[in-house]
């Protein structure tokens, strides 16, 4: 999930990207996905469980505004009852076309729109964007920013960062594939000892300067150039380095930094 988040994070160019997907997940893991794609890079998680630290961000859901007659009902009660600290990002897309919506939630005091179109209705989502962007300049509110939701994958981002300011995503970061891997025994009181197919000792793994891993027992010499990237976190049962999340998440930031560079 993690991993998941920094690729969408790099795709989206620096347009800020929120997790919205824990709720499709067990409750019991909705922390752990949240500390995850905090960790890779958003800017904030919509679920509340989010570990603290973890800016919280989120907007209206349909069904708020479906308890009301009409769409500017919900908005202006949403701007009545939010706190001024709360952004006034309004959905605009429960029962008319975006554009007609938008240009209606921009005239009711919205600072952005939410456009969380379903995949039955959608169709050529970057006309849709485009259209909407228009609209709202023509209609005299430029600085009315578009936040994407709804269903988003990583190649979605990349290919509307140039005309929407922010993402909402859910099911691309908390449903993403796991990465395979093992925990194999690989050495017994000192002594290299693995199970067929797997190579045994202590090892380390070394970034290069061209980005290349390296792998050498860890009793070799480092490489020229090698940075050394596994710490002992855990000696005989004992923890003895606690990695921390913001930590972790700075790595990954200043990793992306160069990746972004690159590109």
């Amino acid at each position: 999930m993690a991993s998941a988040a920094a690729h969408i994070r790099l795709a989206a160019q620096g347009r800020p990207v929120y997790s919205f997907g824990s709720r499709r997940q067990h409750p019991a893991i909705a922390a752990m996905i949240e500390r995850a794609a905090w960790i890779g890079g958003v800017d904030g998680a919509s679920n509340t469980c989010a570990p603290e630290g973890i800016p919280l961000a989120g907007t209206m859901p349909h069904a708020f505004v479906m308890c009301y007659p009409r769409q500017e009902e919900a908005w202006c009660a949403f701007d009545r009852c939010a706190g001024p600290e709360v952004p006034r990002i309004m959905l605009a897309d429960t029962f008319y076309d975006e554009k007609v919506e938008a240009v209606r939630a921009a005239a009711s005091g919205a600072t952005a729109v939410r456009l969380d179109t379903p995949r039955s209705r959608r169709g050529n989502m970057r006309a849709i964007v485009e259209e909407v962007r228009w609209e709202l300049d023509v209609h005299g509110y430029p600085d009315v920013k578009i936040f994407l939701s709804g269903g988003l994958s990583r190649e979605d981002v990349a290919a509307y960062r140039d005309i929407a300011d922010a993402f909402g995503v859910g099911g691309a970061i908390a449903n993403a594939p796991v990465i395979d891997f093992a925990m194999d025994i690989v050495e017994m009181e000192g002594r290299p000892y693995a199970k067929r197919g797997k190579r045994s000792g202590a090892k380390q793994v070394y970034e290069m300067p061209d980005g290349r891993r390296v792998t050498l027992p860890l009793q070799a010499p480092a490489p020229e150039g090698g940075t050394a990237l596994l710490a002992r976190c855990i000696e005989r049962g004992a923890v003895v380095a606690r990695p921390n999340m913001d930590d972790a998440r700075e790595r990954v930031l200043s990793r992306l930094s160069g990746l972004a560079r690159e590109g």
